[in-house]
């Protein structure tokens, strides 16, 4: 009767870990999905940024180019 006990308790140990572990593999493939949607925001700002400073950037380095290369009669510097 009590080998009967013994490997009943063995066998829910058993399950136990096996739940354990499938829930263990379950959270690596959350963690992967959620760390690929962390990199997809995180790139979807920066590009989004870059391209926004990047306009306004341009455009200072074309007014500058303007200044320089075509000078004004009453030599102030105008932007």
């Amino acid at each position: 009767m009590a080998f009967l006990a013994i490997n009943h308790l063995r066998q829910k140990i058993r399950t136990f870990k096996v739940k354990k572990q499938e829930k263990i593999l379950d959270s690596k493939g959350q963690s992967f999905i959620e760390f690929l949607f962390l990199l997809l925001i995180l790139m979807g700002l920066s590009i989004s940024l870059i391209a926004g400073m990047n306009t306004t950037v341009s455009k200072q380095w074309s007014a500058l180019v303007n200044a320089i290369a075509l000078p004004n009669d009453t030599d102030d510097f105008q932007l």
